[in-house]
């Protein structure tokens, strides 16, 4: 019986990297059971792979700030809803509404060489509290499905997303 080094390299990758494959979707690590609703201020809107990733500062009624990660579509489905880079800018107000991470993980992305203005630059890295963003409410108003896996309390009732 001969042995073939590459079927077994292939189904040791197949088992190392299969389940990451398989849960890149899943929300198994958002609490599902409720949506949260944060409005603030843009800080930084990264169109990176797989997904996009908004990070609004939220203020809270004691002055303090909470800086969420409101990750969002892939790059292909911005440009096909026709979402540019600018479609949000440093500074425009919005709100997300979406599920937060059951352990509370933070997710942070290096900014440079990315310019935050003619006089001042980003920090090195900005980092957020991560959120599964499904609705994004833009600054005139517009709501935009910002993804649609999840339960959908943040969408119309009788919402029929895409993957049934």
């Amino acid at each position: 019986m001969k042995r073939n080094p590459s079927a077994w390299f292939l189904f040791i990758a197949i088992l190392a990297f299969g389940s990451s494959l398989l849960a890149h979707h899943s929300l198994a690590q958002y609490d599902t059971t409720k949506a949260v609703r944060v409005k603030g201020e843009v800080v930084l809107f990264q169109r990176i792979n797989p997904h996009a990733v908004l990070f609004i500062d939220e203020k809270n009624s004691d002055g303090t700030v909470h800086r969420w990660a409101v990750e969002g579509p892939a790059l292909t489905v911005l440009a096909r809803r026709g979402l540019n880079g600018d479609f949000v800018k440093p500074g425009d107000i919005v709100e997300a509404c979406g599920y937060v991470t059951k352990a509370g993980r933070e997710r942070t992305v290096n900014t440079e060489p990315i310019r935050w203005s003619l006089k001042e630059t980003m920090p090195k890295s900005v980092t957020g509290k991560v959120m599964d963003g499904e609705l994004l409410v833009l600054p005139n108003g517009k709501k935009e499905i910002w993804s649609d896996y999840g339960f959908h309390l943040c969408l119309e009732p009788g919402y029929q997303d895409s993957h049934r």
